[in-house]
């Protein structure tokens, strides 16, 4: 009984042990043997939207009548157009397969891997690449005043006690040319009151806002807002041409690739150039060594997103779907005198460098 329970903890100890990230020793408590995965490749799409808000003024109907302009809004609306997209390579764990070397003998090496357990590199620090993560956000471009709260601001008393809409919107015209006199006034120096430096400049904002409340009752506001959503996680297949991602309403914005309300963004990968297994001197492939440390040889494809027949973005990508896995014998990297290292891409799996770490004998 006691044998089974001690057994069980061991087992339960390298559980524990291979779940974690960081540097991973083979040794002999693990026999020596490390398991990892490695990346496949996924594409992030980022999409930059905006949605135009247009207002009507409580005085749009007397606009012309009372400012001799016609209102620039009549009635209320939104809509979202496409401003631009771009895409990059992501990654995710290949989990489908999980791969063990076993690494005895010699001198004892060490592996990275990430959270998830992907092999990141091999006796070496693993590549750090810089922050690209992009979140879901909103800019507001322009601020006019879209609400009855912003309007009360530019109400008089004579307006609020006039009693119909007619009247106010009368009230609210003289207002705009008293205004315009006094700022006149203080142009051309006729003002009762005389102001320079920043005391003037401070005035001038002041009429400028107080005019512009009151105009935009009449003509109208719009308020323009950016948004940037990130499709994250689309995996490639193979070579394909317009393949729906997403789609873009004019309503509602940025929509599911099956709400046919909206205009498709298209993905394409074409020019696929697939990757394949190193040839030696007689032209032949290298076999496997056994036991081998794998790692990806990734393909290439041009990848482009169109919209209503434009093209967004195109860049050449590196994707694992359209490459093959090779590997390296375990006995380079235990070697007691001259011990190879290996540092991969974390997004391909692919090798980044490779080079040998001369050892001192003891």
């Amino acid at each position: 009984m006691k044998k089974i329970l001690v057994t069980a903890l061991i087992m339960m100890s390298l559980t524990a042990y291979a779940a974690e990230s960081g540097k991973q020793v083979a040794a002999k408590f693990n026999d020596y043997s490390i398991s990892y995965v490695l990346p496949k490749t996924v594409i992030d799409i980022e999409v930059e939207l905006e949605l135009t808000q247009l207002k009507a003024g409580p005085y749009a109907n007397y606009s012309q009548k009372y400012l001799g302009i016609p209102a620039k809004v009549t009635s209320d609306s939104k809509s979202w157009k496409l401003i631009s997209a771009s895409a990059k390579v992501a990654s995710v764990p290949d989990n489908d397969t999980t791969y063990t070397v076993q690494l005895k003998s010699g001198a004892t090496p060490y592996i990275y891997l990430n959270e998830e357990g992907v092999l990141l590199a091999v006796n070496a620090e693993p590549m750090v690449e810089a922050s690209e993560v992009v979140k879901d956000c909103e800019t507001e471009l322009t601020a006019s005043p879209l609400d009855d709260e912003s309007y009360s601001y530019a109400l008089t008393e004579e307006m609020l006690l006039s009693g119909s809409n007619i009247r106010m919107a009368e009230l609210a015209a003289k207002q705009i040319y008293r205004i315009r006199e006094s700022r006149t006034d203080i142009i051309t120096g006729e003002s009762d009151q005389q102001f320079d430096g920043e005391a003037l400049k401070i005035m001038m904002q002041q009429l400028d806002e107080q005019e512009n409340r009151l105009t935009v009752m009449f003509t109208g506001t719009k308020q323009t807002q950016r948004k940037t959503v990130v499709i994250r996680g689309w995996i490639p297949k193979g070579a394909c041409e317009d393949v729906v991602v997403a789609r873009v309403s004019e309503k509602d914005g940025l929509v599911d690739k099956d709400n046919l309300s909206g205009e498709p963004i298209y993905i394409s990968l074409k020019n696929v150039k697939r990757a394949s297994y190193p040839l030696d001197s007689k032209g032949l492939p290298f076999v496997l060594p056994e036991n081998s440390l794998i790692y990806n040889l990734p393909g290439e494809a041009q990848m482009s997103l169109t919209y209503q027949g434009d093209l967004l973005f195109t860049k050449k990508v590196d994707l694992t779907q359209f490459g093959v896995k090779f590997g390296l014998a375990p006995k380079l990297f235990v070697d007691k005198k001259l011990q190879t290292y290996m540092i991969l891409h974390p997004k391909t799996g692919a090798i980044k460098e490779i080079g040998q770490n001369v050892l001192s004998e003891k």
